[in-house]
């Protein structure tokens, strides 16, 4: 997977605003997970075809592409432990083998490295 991103943005009134005020997704990619009983949010008219097309990212086990957060797994690396995305046929597998993206990259991934980015104030 790619790191690099295009931008980051402020979404002003957040993100559930923003798939309302635009019910088939704007510039909005795929779903945005939550951690309560909801699960996610996806943009209304969004068709479920459309969504799937989104999907970039994949399963930490088999590597199948798969965009559905479900089970509450992390990271194998201790250090880490971030939320990893695993698929239905994997839920089961040794947790030793699920690894986020980063990790699975090992030193190549230079992110981790960079200092955090300078917070302003928009209003």
């Amino acid at each position: 997977g790619d790191f690099d991103t295009k931008g980051i943005y402020h979404c002003r009134g957040g993100i559930e605003r923003y798939m309302k005020t635009f019910p088939e997704g704007g510039f909005w990619k795929g779903r945005n997970y939550l951690f309560d009983r909801r699960l996610e949010q996806v943009p209304e008219q969004k068709s479920g075809k459309a969504l799937e097309e989104d999907v970039e990212s994949w399963c930490s086990v088999c590597r199948k592409p798969w965009g559905i957060y479900r089970g509450a797994k992390v990271c194998a690396v201790e250090e880490c432990k971030i939320p990893v995305v695993v698929c239905n046929d994997c839920q089961g597998a040794d947790p030793r083998k699920m690894k986020c993206p980063m990790c699975s990259a090992g030193e190549k991934f230079s992110l981790r490295q960079l200092s955090p980015p300078r917070l302003v104030n928009l209003e």
